[in-house]
């Protein structure tokens, strides 16, 4: 065996391993969103008419519009916020380092052990509800049982627990800029508002678009908090169902396999056009 070989034999468990478990189930699950499976009959070919039903399912609709909601309040804010963050943290100020550990600890965290540990905080008489209703003598509030207010309670927590991790990210951009390009517009006069939007900004543009792709990536994709924070999975009344859950609840509770790969397929073809659109901007820009 020639020396050019050795490289694909030792690649090759990998390979195998990724085809496995990664590329042989999305075949399947594309191949079962033509289908009408029920996991205990054979399936039955459908073509597309598992897609076209799905725009006229009522719960369809409304997960969709719920992790629309979601993706927008998950990517933003985090965005900008952790951008703010890392600001903050670039610059040299007595017990950073201590500070910036203790702003990092609620990444360490499972994502269950964060939707457990809010869920106690979010108690309709807890401390969220004291710290934000007791001035106006307001003792109870239903962050998690309100269909108006339970949505945005899992944006917020989503955020307090990715806001640390994209700040790391984009202090690692900020670190890769040259500190003479600051030194020199700084020379010239420039403020710090000026040096961040003509120097700092223009340099993290590959930055931002890989914060901006994972964590559109991530909110798609986002189940465990819509499953574990409420005391209904998706409730109350289906206002925080998103698609990532009503996969499972089609899937694996009203056994509608075809529709539930359907969904699936639906999630990975809005993932591939945003991220395919953010790519896009940064090569445009």
């Amino acid at each position: 065996m020639g020396h050019r070989w050795w490289g694909l034999v030792f690649v090759l468990p990998v390979v195998l391993f990724f085809a496995v478990f990664n590329l042989f189930p999305t075949g399947f699950g594309l191949w079962l969103s033509f289908t009408d499976y029920d996991l205990l009959t054979p399936p039955i070919w459908m073509g597309v008419d598992n897609f076209v039903n799905l725009w006229s399912d009522r719960l369809f609709r409304q997960a969709l519009g719920n992790t629309l909601v979601f993706v927008i309040g998950a990517t933003i804010p985090v965005w900008v916020l952790s951008l703010l963050a890392a600001l903050v943290f670039d610059r040299a100020f007595r017990g950073r380092d201590w500070l910036k550990a203790v702003f990092f600890l609620p990444v360490l965290a499972p994502v269950t052990v964060v939707a457990v540990v809010w869920r106690l905080l979010l108690h309709p008489n807890g401390v969220i509800t004291s710290l934000t209703g007791g001035w106006f003598g307001i003792t109870e509030i239903r962050w998690l049982a309100d269909a108006a207010l339970a949505p945005f309670s899992m944006i917020a927590v989503h955020d307090w627990a990715m806001i640390p991790f994209f700040m790391m990210i984009w202090l690692a951009g900020l670190a890769a800029i040259p500190q003479e390009f600051r030194e020199a517009a700084a020379i010239d006069g420039a403020s710090a508002v000026r040096i961040f939007w003509h120097i700092d900004l223009p340099q993290l543009r590959g930055t931002a678009v890989l914060v901006a792709a994972l964590s559109s990536i991530g909110a798609f994709q986002t189940f465990a908090l819509q499953y574990v924070l409420p005391n209904d999975a998706g409730g109350p009344a289906n206002s925080t169902m998103v698609l990532a859950l009503l996969v499972l609840k089609y899937g694996f509770q009203y056994f509608r396999m075809g529709d539930a790969a359907a969904i699936s397929v639906v999630m990975f073809a809005m993932i591939m056009c945003v991220t395919l659109a953010q790519l896009w901007f940064n090569r445009r820009a």
